[in-house]
């Protein structure tokens, strides 16, 4: 019982990743806790680490490119 409640726990991490899945799990939990506000913040800010941020590591790299 206590092992399925730690698995459904880390499911985002191993899923989504350790930026994002925290982020996902935040989105969950304020929905449930009805703040949707908060969970449209934390669900801007896994969009942005899905898009925002690869579009700015690759200009990067691309300028640093020679």
């Amino acid at each position: 019982m206590i092992a399925a409640k730690r698995l459904r726990r880390w499911i985002p991490y191993f899923l989504l990743g350790p930026v994002t899945g925290p982020l996902a799990a935040g989105v969950v939990r304020s929905l449930r806790a009805r703040q949707p506000l908060l969970a449209g913040l934390y669900a801007f800010a896994v969009v942005e680490a899905w898009v925002v941020l690869p579009l700015v590591a690759h200009n990067f790299a691309v300028a640093a490119s020679p």
